[in-house]
């Protein structure tokens, strides 16, 4: 049933013998012998990737949910223990992970000694199930109803531009006046160019133009700083410079409600010791906000 699960994970066997550290024939052997005990094809095997059989997809369901309760049962009889035990596969945006994490995770691990941590941080989406993570942390609102979040710190998202452009090309008063600036973007917002706002009670969507968008929200934050247009980033990442008055804030009167920061897992009925204990631990590390 391990071997399967990883299989359907991973959509490969060779990537699942990978993580399970055995050999891909006996990876394959393994999940031949469960297809012949149950008498049913569980994966459509081709050249180029396995794929779960609609029957291999209901009986995952279950496996997974057996294979979590086991794996919390023999850690706790192993080690007697309720203590975390084991490796954690976390991923983080990389502006994030940079700038807060290190410290987050240094604490929790010299509080729980017998777990370690692979931290990955990428401003990309991931996708928690195919890549095996047992953790991600999240900006936004989220949009995978299979995913369980917690929150673990209130953010805003600002629109900011240091103090010589909007001495050169003054200040925009409401969303619509944007259509008159220089708009950094950040990339990976699944709105691209258009920022949210909101007018009269009502969410809207302002498009936005520009000749500079990057997909990482540190480099939009020092082209701004340089003068270069308006971008739109979270205080997270920007905090720090508006403090400092490197960067000013505009429209602070439209802005959306709180972009808060999640803990994202898998929907799963019970979660591990480990999971459980860093989803707590970063809520309280990061409870004052940021």
């Amino acid at each position: 049933m391990k071997a399967f699960a990883q299989v359907a994970a991973t959509g490969s066997f060779a990537e699942a013998a990978k993580r399970m550290g055995l050999a891909v024939s006996v990876v394959s052997k393994r999940v031949k012998d469960l297809e012949a005990y149950l008498n049913t094809r569980l994966l459509n095997r081709t050249t180029r990737k396995v794929r779960l059989t609609d029957t291999g997809y209901s009986y995952l369901e279950y496996v997974q949910k057996f294979l979590d309760e086991l794996e919390e049962v023999e850690e706790n009889i192993r080690h007697r223990t309720q203590k975390p035990v084991g490796e954690i596969k976390l991923a983080a945006p990389l502006s994030f992970g940079v700038k807060y994490l290190g410290p987050a995770l240094s604490s929790y691990l010299a509080r729980y000694p017998d777990v370690s941590i692979k931290s990955f941080l990428s401003d990309r989406s991931v996708d928690l199930v195919e890549e095996g993570y047992d953790l991600s942390v999240r900006i936004g609102q989220l949009k995978h109803a299979s995913l369980i979040s917690k929150k673990l710190a209130n953010c805003r998202r600002v629109v900011c531009a240091s103090p010589a452009y909007f001495k050169e090309h003054g200040r925009p008063k409401k969303p619509s006046d944007l259509t008159m600036h220089n708009c950094m973007s950040y990339t990976n917002l699944a709105e691209g160019r258009a920022w949210p706002f909101v007018v009269g009670g009502k969410k809207i969507w302002q498009s936005t133009s520009g000749r500079f968008d990057a997909d990482n929200g540190d480099m939009l934050c020092e082209a701004a700083i340089a003068g270069c247009g308006i971008t739109y980033l979270p205080t997270f990442i920007a905090g720090q410079a508006i403090s400092s008055g490197k960067l000013e804030v505009v429209l602070q009167n439209y802005e959306e409600p709180d972009f808060n920061i999640y803990a994202v897992y898998q929907n799963r009925r019970h979660l591990s010791t480990k999971v459980r204990t860093l989803i707590d631990h970063l809520s309280d590390h990061f409870k004052d906000g940021l």
